[in-house]
């Protein structure tokens, strides 16, 4: 119960992290999943640690690799983390693929929808700047909701 209460916490964590910075929720939420594998009954492969731990190290990466003024962006984060976040609980209820296709196409539509607002105009949809400042954010933001969704189950698994 102690460990089903540790991942709870670090779940709602992952998402408030997320929105505020996506290195640090994606971090947290593969605590989540690793926490998880922990409880009594629950057997990971080793291929789904190394996947999202893979998928965690690239967003880091990114966040150190991309130029400072688009890592300290805000710009329809939001809108695209958001978007994210429902298209993942949309998918979610239909298979565990279609959670991260759900995560991926919602962001999409979340940046979309953000170019189209008068804030928006400055990333000048549908710009080249547009489609990598999409990609700069959309990315952590599927990467952090799906590793959220997969974590989900093995939670409500145990009850």
């Amino acid at each position: 119960m102690f460990i089903l209460v540790v991942c709870i916490i670090l779940l709602v964590l992952a998402v408030a992290l997320t929105f505020y910075s996506s290195t640090y929720g994606t971090a947290v939420a593969f605590l989540a999943l690793c926490t998880s594998g922990l409880m009594p009954g629950v057997h990971l492969g080793a291929s789904t640690y190394m996947f999202w731990g893979v998928a965690m190290l690239i967003v880091i990466a990114l966040n150190f690799i991309l130029p400072q003024g688009v890592t300290a962006s805000r710009l329809g984060v939001p809108y695209i983390f958001t978007a994210s976040l429902a298209g993942m609980l949309i998918g979610l209820t239909v298979s565990h693929a279609a959670m991260i296709v759900g995560a991926f196409f919602a962001a999409i539509l979340g940046g979309v929808a953000y170019g189209r607002t008068p804030k928006g105009l400055q990333l000048a949809y549908p710009s080249h700047r547009f489609w990598n400042y999409l990609c700069a954010k959309g990315l952590p933001a599927v990467i952090s909701f799906s590793i959220i969704g997969t974590t989900i189950p093995i939670l409500t698994s145990g009850f």
